[in-house]
């Protein structure tokens, strides 16, 4: 019973934690980013950290109902001049019945990250060459030696230094790979409203965790061991990936925050009053 526990807990910490604690805090940088950009002045910028990644979620949310069985009854997946400013939306509906579309809502608000964070990795591949690579060399070779989780974590942290430092890409293409950054990080984030609305979602993930441990344990202690260490390597390379959003996510917040001190001080948001005469 023991051994089931430890498995469980892993497998719930590997696959869903990482992400959504990482998403969670991208969450709350992408909220905090847009209440220093405003919507006067710096809506330029706004516009240009959101669009594209207002799109990839947008394909996110579609993706995770036409998989999970949910209906679409509304959508808009970019829309740069809503009066609103919402700027993209899927609504949804599905049966409460079935558990598949319980376990979606999870996936709804997951599916997201899951596309931004394949979008970042097709970007360093092909705008930073040489670092994605030699990564998962070590991140494999780790698995095999049966790295703890603080190797797992070391690793994962010295990936960000390597993006600049052992490319093998140009300059230019380095330029084009961090403006596309830029402009997809505050996207991949996991919306604290939706992850509340997927708790039944939440509880059918968990039973299922719950019986993969079960087979695990039963397996023998060599295929427990094997399949933890995939998933070790899995949320390393999950790891790995959102250190690079949030740095890039850190970036635009301090961009954001020049944009709220120059607003400020020159008082560019106050409303013009009407001039007499």
């Amino acid at each position: 019973m023991e051994n089931i526990l430890f498995v469980y807990l892993q497998l719930l910490l590997l696959t869903l934690a990482v992400p959504v604690v990482f998403g969670v805090a991208v969450f709350a940088i992408q909220r905090l980013f847009c209440n220093l950009v405003g919507a006067g002045v710096g809506r330029p910028l706004l516009l240009g950290a959101s669009a594209l990644s207002t799109l990839l979620r947008e394909v996110g949310h579609m993706c995770a109902c036409v998989i999970f069985f949910h209906r679409i009854t509304d959508i808009k997946l970019l829309d740069l001049r809503d009066p609103d400013g919402e700027l993209g939306f899927v609504e949804h509906s599905y049966n409460p019945r079935n558990p598949i579309a319980l376990l979606g809502n999870l996936f709804y608000a997951l599916f997201p990250v899951i596309l931004g964070l394949l979008a970042v990795l097709v970007i360093l591949l092909a705008c930073f060459r040489g670092v994605i690579s030699p990564f998962f060399d070590e991140v494999a070779l780790l698995g095999e030696r049966g790295g703890g989780f603080a190797d797992y974590a070391r690793l994962a942290w010295d990936f960000l230094p390597r993006m600049f430092t052992e490319r093998s890409s140009g300059v230019f293409s380095a330029v084009v790979g961090a403006l596309l950054l830029l402009a997809i990080v505050l996207g991949i984030h996991v919306d604290v409203r939706e992850l509340a609305d997927s708790f039944s979602g939440l509880l059918v993930y968990a039973v299922l965790a719950l019986v993969a441990s079960g087979i695990l344990v039963f397996s023998g202690e060599r295929v427990t061991r094997i399949a933890l260490g995939g998933l070790r390597s899995f949320a390393t390379g999950v790891t790995a990936l959102f250190l690079a959003v949030l740095l890039f996510a850190v970036v635009l917040v301090a961009l954001g925050a020049a944009v709220f001190l120059i607003r400020t001080l020159f008082g560019l948001d106050a409303p013009r009053r009407d001039r007499e005469y």
